[in-house]
């Protein structure tokens, strides 16, 4: 339960009901059928909550189990039916191995090597910077991607400014541009990769299953996801390099940064290897379920769902400290 209330969650909260009800009941909006005019006016007041952040949104998500019953949309159990769709534990089988990645800071460590890799010219650091987010953003939500690679974009801006005073003010403010505008569209491009990036992917495959009886497969996602972002992201890439250039040759102590941050990390613990083998594996089957169908028929009810669920079975059994 929140401690203090902001004045705009203070007005959302009772503006969401009020809304709904007079919604509900406004003379014109007649042409409606009564039912679909208690839909919109529901559907208004989840909307004034989630954007006035009046309770959890997870909550107000709920809002629909108990309001569709009362005013005879929906019997309880229709209402309840779209929270049980796969599609729900697809998602919440990615949510686990993207939890269990940051318990265990692999997906920093992932992140440092990969800029490691790149090399310390400003184009290459930014490059890095961007595959590492774009990388992550694929099986870790893209708000989450984009806070864990904030603190080490800031790191690599504040030694710029420290160690480089050879460097226009103009140079400095364009690579931090980049460097922050690199990340936030590198976590939306990367989010489009999968069927477990973003939310509206999974939400658009339960529709199409629904609606039109059509399977979209993760496989089959990749194969039209993770092209279009790749050409994304060197769009995105280029086009930040030709409007803010920085043209800094070679950036100082940016190496030695990163190598003490991995430093910091130590050796992969168990608990790292473990998330990583679950990660490779899920990954792999993911991709090639058609493939082990064909060649193992038994395994035929095999579905994206299944193998995510799997996935978070065995995060929760293997031991750390066995």
């Amino acid at each position: 339960m929140a401690k203090t209330y902001a004045l705009s969650q203070k007005w959302g909260l009772f503006a969401g009901p009020l809304l709904c009800v007079a919604v509900a009941y406004l003379p014109a909006l007649s042409f409606f059928q009564p039912k679909a005019q208690w839909a919109i006016s529901i559907g208004l007041w989840m909307l004034v909550w989630w954007i006035s952040e009046a309770i959890p949104m997870a909550a107000t998500a709920l809002l629909p189990l108990v309001l569709f019953p009362l005013v005879g949309l929906l019997d309880l159990k229709e209402a309840a039916a779209p929270y049980a769709n796969p599609v729900i534990f697809l998602f919440m089988g990615g949510f686990m191995i993207a939890l269990a990645m940051e318990k265990w800071r692999l997906h920093l460590r992932i992140a440092l090597n990969i800029i490691r890799l790149t090399g310390t010219q400003a184009h290459t650091i930014l490059l890095g910077m961007m595959c590492a987010t774009a990388l992550l953003s694929m099986w870790i939500s893209n708000t989450a991607t984009t806070l864990m690679m904030l603190p080490i974009a800031s790191s690599i801006i504040s030694l710029l400014t420290s160690e480089s005073a050879n460097l226009t003010s103009k140079q400095q403010a364009n690579f931090a541009l980049v460097l922050m505008l690199g990340i936030a569209y590198a976590a939306s491009i990367g989010g489009i990769a999968t069927l477990v990036g973003t939310p509206p992917n999974t939400v658009f495959a339960g529709f199409m299953a629904e609606t039109y009886q059509y399977q979209v497969g993760f496989g089959a996602w990749m194969m039209v996801g993770v092209p279009f972002a790749l050409l994304l992201l060197v769009a995105t890439y280029g086009l930040l390099l030709v409007l803010y250039p920085s043209r800094i040759r070679h950036f100082e102590g940016a190496e030695a940064l990163i190598q003490k941050q991995l430093a910091d990390l130590g050796k992969m613990s168990r608990g790292e290897t473990l998330t990583l083998a679950v990660f490779i594996a899920t990954a792999f089957l993911w991709m090639g379920r058609e493939y082990l169908i064909y060649w193992l028929p038994a395994m035929k009810n095999l579905t994206d769902t299944g193998i995510a669920m799997m996935a978070g079975v065995v995060l929760f059994v293997l031991p750390t400290d066995w």
